[in-house]
């Protein structure tokens, strides 16, 4: 019995506990996400609406005082795109040099959904004009969907989602920084690729970098693949499936994988509507089980992150109901090093809570994600050990 009362006291603890407002209180926010400053620092970036105007916030987390510096504004195009597997995103070189990377969707005769990728550097406080990371910028092409990341020799990888060239699908492009510059020529990867979904990818120091993306084969299935590095993004190899689910959607599943080195090795999650298990799993490289398996088609966002105890971290917004009331809520697991799993209730039922990032910040996982309430609509951070 007193067990049973201990953990219902830590679950209520966690509901009591209340999420820090990093953004604007009379402005809309979306869009939290997370990058490395070399020294280690974390950088938490988000956007906010100004009436029709999109306008680009970070803040940096002081790990001597535990505490958020004041909000930075970013120059960025006043109407970059704010989707969620989209949005604009940070990374740092090793020099200190900050990218931004951002989409402007820009509608034509020929497509919708066609745009440009931009990216903008920052040296010592100041930022370059924004310029496109592809050269062919003909009306009507899409690029976009992009992800950046550091690398180990100190510059910054990107990865996005580029024309299409075949029957269906998209490219997978890869293109990196280098000493004093900006990106250089593009490589393809993948020919045919699903035509709407974040990507993700890590390197290490060893010359390794791994990267995870939402596949679309010829059969129409959209499942997961991953490719992969050993010389540092010299030479990329083919691409594999991390998982067969054999999901067939003709849609756009707009939700893409996560990926973490853990002490055992690659983890990856992604969301799947398979009609043989739908819902979010979780699972290591080259590996039938799976670590865990949220079944239905109620939980969606899944995120991973590490730290240097060994432990991984998944988040996720779960549909919720309360009598006629549906809203999400922010849930989260922890993995230690043997694979025990412990679980807790992030954010509190009175708000619609989703797109959850989540780091390790030195002494806790921080955890941002977006919060409605009535009509406001705000970035939430809170710690949780």
């Amino acid at each position: 019995m007193m067990k049973y009362s201990l953990i219902f006291s830590l679950v209520l603890l966690t509901y009591l506990s209340v999420g820090q407002q990093i953004s604007h209180p009379t402005r809309i926010a979306m869009d939290p996400s997370y990058a490395s400053k070399p020294d280690g620092s974390l950088v938490l970036s988000w956007v906010e609406k100004q009436g029709d105007s999109t306008l680009f916030f970070r803040k940096v987390w002081d790990k001597a005082g535990q505490s958020w510096s004041d909000s930075e504004f970013i120059p960025i195009h006043s109407h970059a795109s704010t989707h969620a597997e989209g949005m604009p995103k940070l990374a740092y070189k090793s020099d200190g040099t900050c990218i931004l990377l951002f989409e402007v969707n820009k509608p034509s005769e020929k497509s919708r959904f066609s745009g440009d990728l931009f990216y903008a550097l920052e040296k010592q406080g100041s930022w370059s004009q924004a310029q496109t990371i592809h050269r062919d910028t003909t009306a009507g092409l899409s690029h976009s969907f992009g992800k950046i990341f550091p690398l180990a020799n100190g510059q910054v990888g990107a990865l996005w989602l580029d024309v299409k060239l075949g029957p269906k699908g998209r490219t997978l492009v890869y293109a990196e920084t280098s000493e004093g510059k900006g990106f250089g020529e593009m490589r393809i990867l993948d020919k045919q690729t699903c035509e709407c979904c974040r990507i993700d990818a890590l390197a290490d120091k060893h010359g390794n970098i791994d990267l995870i993306y939402r596949d679309l084969n010829d059969q129409g299935e959209r499942d997961m693949a991953y490719v992969h590095s050993s010389d540092f993004g010299k030479t990329f190899n083919q691409p594999t499936t991390w998982m067969a689910d054999h999901w067939q959607v003709n849609a756009c599943p707009h939700a893409g994988p996560s990926l973490v080195r853990g002490p055992h090795g690659l983890e990856a999650t992604w969301y799947t509507g398979a009609s043989s298990g739908s819902g979010i799993k979780w699972a290591y490289q080259d590996k039938k089980e799976l670590i865990l398996h949220l079944k239905g088609d109620k939980y969606r966002q899944a995120q991973l992150a590490t730290n240097p105890k060994g432990e991984v971290a998944l988040v996720y917004a779960q549909i919720k109901q309360e009598g006629e009331r549906y809203f999400k809520q922010i849930g989260m697991y922890i993995k230690d090093k043997r694979g025990k799993m412990r679980h807790q209730l992030v954010s509190s039922p009175d708000s619609d809570c989703s797109y959850p990032v989540i780091q390790w910040n030195g002494k806790s996982w921080l955890v941002a994600y977006e919060s409605w309430k009535g009509e406001d609509r705000s970035i939430q951070v809170k710690e949780v050990n």
